[in-house]
């Protein structure tokens, strides 16, 4: 049976050190935490939390750097007809599947994948739902940029491809003008996790990453630092790094 929305048999993260470190160094901008590799329900309940938290303050937002354990989520439409393995062949694999509230279809993350939870506040940059899917692309085109990897939009496909390929991802849900969920980034992911679906339901645009483009092996801590630079230029607003690592 798929999960319930980030549901793990962990316990959740407790929030209340992202909540004061936030509050003690906020300068008008966007704390940005890498948290390492953390499952999937424990980022969500996270971002539930800071949801709240930004809300009640009027704060403009965080943002969540981190990779997750191999999971597959499915999208708000709840639909498995891209799942392309039973849930048992999966379980054998180590790989978990949630069901997420998220915009889009089914996807998947694991290690190598930069998972980026941007919790913003848009009356803080516009309230403008296009434009902000439109920036988050343009911050993985930046990025992808500096590696000389020319990345492009698809018409009528959210995220970032090049050529004929995806790179990138988008899935979100705003309630109130904030966001949770985000985009995620192929960076070093192990491409064959991605044989038991039909990534973003899209059956013509296979998956690579920077790593496969590039022919080596790219650090993902490299990545995050141009990743929260990009997000600095495109949003033109402070992100400051709070801490390289923070434990909870």
């Amino acid at each position: 049976m798929v999960n319930k929305t980030g549901k793990t048999k962990k316990e959740a993260l407790a929030p209340s050190g992202i909540m004061h470190l936030i509050k003690k160094g906020d300068s008008g901008g966007i704390g940005v935490f890498e948290l390492g590799l953390i499952p999937y329900g424990e980022s969500f309940q996270l971002q539930l939390e800071l949801f709240e938290y930004i809300r009640k303050n009027d704060l403009p937002g965080a943002l969540l750097l981190l990779e997750h354990p191999p999971v597959i989520t499915i999208g708000s439409n709840r639909s498995t007809e891209n799942l392309l393995v039973k849930e048992a062949v999966l379980s054998k694999k180590g790989i978990d599947i949630v069901q997420s509230n998220r915009g889009g279809d089914i996807t998947l993350h694991a290690p190598g994948q930069l998972i980026c939870y941007p919790v913003f506040n848009l009356k803080y940059f516009k309230k403008d739902l296009t434009l902000f899917v439109h920036n988050l692309e343009e911050v993985i085109i930046e990025t992808l940029n500096i590696y000389n990897i020319a990345g492009n939009r698809i018409k009528k496909h959210r995220g970032v491809f090049t050529g004929t390929k995806k790179i990138a991802s988008i899935g979100l849900k705003v309630r109130k003008w904030i966001t949770i969920h985000g985009l995620s980034l192929n960076i070093s992911i192990d491409l064959s996790y991605f044989e038991n679906i039909v990534a973003c339901g899209l059956k013509d645009f296979s998956q690579t990453s920077i790593s496969e483009i590039l022919g080596k092996d790219i650090p993902i801590n490299n990545v995050k630092e141009l990743v929260r630079k990009s997000f600095e230029n495109i949003f033109n607003m402070p992100f400051d790094k709070i801490r390289d690592k923070i434990s909870l």
